[in-house]
């Protein structure tokens, strides 16, 4: 889209792990390449799903994810987001609800050796401190009232215009070394993510999630107490339960297995608790099925799901596309792997946005979790500066 380098121009998405975590059964490799997309499908802001073949732009009458599974079955792969927005009908909905490229074939190394570039841009607030604040006390009145147990609250920066987004992403990602790392080059805009969160991976009809939740800044006292803290722990708490509950709706009865929790995972600017939750796949239960029935993540929207959304929708003036959505990839065997999109950039030809959140519940102070908002920011500050 925006740089000009010709390996920068062809390699059009790239997953880029620190253990591994993106590669398919059987790999062990901390970087997959995909090359020369052979068409890109998405599905606009009113529903429609359209194809996009040599420059040519058609309307589909089939769903974007079963467009999808057509592609798979002919040995390909397709690379890309759901948007937050995915299945919700929202007038004020972003471009795309969904946007995949598709490919042939995947590497394990790139085209050619990367050239890094370091835009000068710098990072500002779209959503201000008082705004951030005035939403979080709005959503405790909310909890207090019984609406809702716990809601996951955003907010909006920009960069900019930013010239070399890949070389954005690859400096992001050395400052910050995470589980889940991707960079997407679509026609019109790029996207960057460095989440550290697995929505949901499917491997064979076993089928996994990872939800996040509790934070404190690395080497802290905060640090230190974390999978102590009542407060974290109970956020935390409440998502697990909120996902195997979503989880029993794809899954046979009694498979649905909590695996682990509070398990404290540390990165260069923060540490933050992660639980796993596992089960086994209902028979004959497609992908579009699954998303239908898990977008969006729940570890950022809220619990109950449904009044949590109607929240956010109040108390956010974004939109949020793929942040909070989910970001991955489909492999030709129907398997998959997609992170919660967090740490989310989308970068286009003239302008940035960038997005951080915090988890509120009862207990939550306004000024510590606007605080740890501008605590996830550090890492891309600090990869600019």
């Amino acid at each position: 889209m925006l740089e000009t380098k010709n390996n920068q121009r062809k390699m059009t998405t790239h997953l880029k792990s620190r253990n591994a975590s993106w590669s398919p059964k059987g790999t062990k490799s901390k970087n997959l390449f995909f090359s020369n997309p052979e068409l890109v499908v998405f599905e606009d802001k009113a529903g429609q799903a359209f194809v996009v073949k040599d420059g040519v732009k058609k309307k589909s009458k089939l769903g974007l994810l079963k467009i999808i599974d057509k592609e798979l079955k002919k040995g390909f792969y397709a690379c890309g987001y759901l948007s937050y927005e995915y299945n919700q009908n929202n007038l004020r909905g972003p471009k795309y609800k969904a946007i995949f490229n598709i490919y042939k074939n995947k590497s394990t190394v790139p085209l050619t050796p990367s050239t890094i570039i370091k835009d000068k841009v710098k990072l500002k607030k779209i959503t201000s401190d008082l705004s951030f604040i005035s939403g979080v006390r709005k959503a405790r009145r909310y909890i207090k009232e019984g609406d809702i147990y716990q809601i996951n609250l955003s907010r909006e920066f920009t960069l900019g215009k930013v010239e070399n987004p890949y070389s954005l992403f690859l400096n992001y990602y050395k400052t910050q070394p995470v589980e889940y790392g991707a960079f997407f080059n679509f026609h019109d805009h790029s996207l960057i993510s460095g989440s550290m969160e697995l929505f949901i991976q499917k491997k064979g009809q076993k089928i996994s999630t990872k939800p996040i939740k509790g934070t404190a800044p690395l080497d802290s006292v905060e640090d230190k107490n974390l999978n102590k803290n009542l407060k974290e722990i109970s956020e935390n708490l409440m998502i697990v339960d909120l996902m195997r509950n979503d989880l029993s709706q794809i899954c046979k009865t009694g498979t649905v297995k909590t695996k682990k929790l509070f398990k404290k995972k540390s990165y260069s600017t923060l540490v933050q608790l992660e639980s796993e939750i596992i089960g086994s796949l209902k028979k004959n239960i497609t992908n579009e099925k699954i998303f239908e029935l898990l977008m969006p993540p729940g570890s950022v929207t809220g619990t109950p799901k449904s009044r949590a959304k109607q929240i956010i929708n109040e108390i956010e003036k974004h939109n949020r596309g793929p942040y909070c959505g989910a970001v991955g990839f489909f492999e030709p065997s129907g398997d998959f792997c997609f992170s919660v999109g967090i740490r989310v950039a989308i970068i286009e030809n003239t302008t940035s946005r960038f997005f951080t959140g915090a988890g509120i519940v009862w207990d939550s102070k306004a000024s510590k979790e606007n605080a740890e908002t501008i605590l996830k920011s550090r890492a891309l500050k600090e990869s600019i500066k």
